[in-house]
């Protein structure tokens, strides 16, 4: 990371209670720049170089977002970077969701996420600022086991897209984050099919730590040619077959992933 990148910037964060936005907040509080520090149970940090400001705020309230927009505004009539990291993870057959899932997911993953950036896309456009999506290689192809999740983040996919080349004469840059396998709590904040909470076991196979991902994700908003990042060998696998052999990454995915959708 160049720290004096971040130098003086105006940086707001989404889910920093704990997991990548945790770590990203960490890593931006070592340096003199200004963060606003946003989550539903937002935790005060002491004895930062940076000016940290934390607020209370769901996402998927319409209220909150609202609220705290006008005193990210009261603040700083610009946003350097916003990082889009607040979600929620859903597990289950397409054929045993509750419709009220889907509802809850894109309330959080889809509409909170866009209705931020709306409230400070013009404070972006005044920095010539950046926005980094936290999305998941889930969000590159429709994976079984996870159809409310992907679809959820595959529309953010598009709507970023779509902003990154409207705006990119305003000098505004979109950059979306597809990280691997990370040690979360997302698997155990995160509901079933049936809207119960879901309380995975962590992934056993390899994971990075948070640490790891936030490093990367400050990384790739200092590099200007950054859109669409992927860190491991499986979101460069599913972002290449996703268009040249469809068919046969369905197959890898039916078989990978059988136990997770069939019981």
């Amino acid at each position: 990371m160049n720290q004096n990148f971040w130098k003086n910037k105006t940086v707001i964060i989404t889910g920093t209670s704990s997991g990548i936005g945790e770590a990203i907040l960490k890593e931006l509080s070592e340096i003199d720049c200004n963060v606003f520090a946003l989550d539903r149970t937002p935790r005060k940090i002491q004895n930062t170089k940076a000016k940290v400001y934390s607020f209370s705020c769901d996402i998927s309230s319409d209220s909150d977002i609202e609220k705290v927009t006008k005193e990210i505004l009261s603040k700083s009539e610009t946003v350097d970077v916003l990082f889009n990291n607040a979600g929620i993870t859903i597990h289950g057959r397409f054929d045993e969701t509750k419709i009220d899932v889907f509802r809850k997911s894109f309330g959080i993953n889809f509409f909170g996420t866009i209705n931020l950036t709306l409230q400070l896309i013009e404070a972006i456009k005044k920095a010539k600022g950046a926005i980094i999506t936290t999305s998941t290689v889930s969000g590159l192809y429709g994976v079984p086991g996870r159809s409310v999740y992907s679809s959820s983040k595959s529309a953010l996919h598009a709507v970023f897209e779509s902003l990154r080349i409207e705006l990119s004469e305003f000098g505004v840059r979109s950059i979306i984050f597809c990280p691997p396998y990370t040690k979360t709590n997302l698997r155990t904040s995160g509901l079933t099919a049936s809207g119960e909470k879901l309380n995975e076991a962590q992934y056993q196979g390899k994971i990075l730590t948070p640490e790891e991902v936030a490093k990367a994700m400050l990384n790739a908003v200092e590099d200007k040619n950054a859109r669409l990042v992927t860190m491991d060998k499986s979101g460069f696998f599913v972002k290449v077959l996703r268009l040249f052999a469809p068919a046969f990454l369905e197959k890898v995915m039916f078989k990978k992933l059988y136990k997770d959708f069939h019981h």
